[in-house]
């Protein structure tokens, strides 16, 4: 399994064959902290071999600088199946993080694992100013 996508963003949508995405970002400007937003997405795209079809569980996490959750993790399961003789399929999401609250200036980062597997991260920074 490979991801081919992951990015923070301020939309995204999935309608079960297409994946838009709009307004990528990884930086927040603030003069004050705890910093909330209002509204934030994570889209996402693995691709699968025909090898790994089958159950799988994905599991997203928003972490500090120290390893700290800043919000609830996601676990969900994922069927992987094949239909017709394609050598791989993908699986997209896009996830809605509501009133996200950063509570600090600094670094914080969103890993993304299947199957306890760590397949990427993001960095998402959070820095002073306007």
């Amino acid at each position: 399994m490979q991801l081919e996508i992951l990015t923070l963003c301020r939309e995204a949508r999935y309608n079960g064959q297409v994946l838009d995405v709009a307004g990528a970002f990884d930086i927040l400007m603030t003069p004050r902290v705890p910093l909330v937003v209002p509204v934030c997405w994570l889209a996402g795209r693995v691709r699968f071999e025909r090898i790994e079809e089958g159950p799988h569980e994905i599991k997203i996490m928003l972490i500090d600088a120290d390893g700290r959750l800043v919000a609830p993790e996601i676990v969900e399961d994922l069927a992987v199946q094949f239909a017709g003789d394609l050598p791989t399929v993908c699986k997209a999401f896009a996830i809605q993080f509501a009133q996200l609250v950063l509570p600090e200036h600094g670094e914080y980062a969103v890993k993304v694992a299947v199957d306890r597997l760590c397949l990427a991260s993001v960095p998402l920074y959070v820095r002073p100013g306007k």
